[in-house]
């Protein structure tokens, strides 16, 4: 089972995600429905975890996510 929201748990929305890595809201959406970034939907929105979405940003820099979407990251938020 996910793990349960803490009171404590920072969630981001899909604005705030695409202004940190600098691409659109659309782009966004995309990953998080390919699974490309780690997300929760909450009724009809996304949100993404402040921890979860700092430590997947540090494995896109080591090359520990899916082939591609490092290159994507990188490419886009440069």
């Amino acid at each position: 089972m996910e793990k349960l929201l803490s009171n404590s748990e920072i969630l981001l929305t899909t604005a705030a995600v695409a202004r940190c890595l600098g691409i659109s809201t659309r782009a966004v959406c995309l990953w998080a429905e390919c699974r490309d970034i780690p997300a929760i939907k909450v009724g009809r929105q996304w949100r993404f975890r402040q921890d979860e979405l700092r430590d997947w940003l540090q494995d896109a820099r080591d090359g520990k996510v899916r082939k591609g979407t490092s290159q994507k990251i990188f490419r886009v938020g440069s």
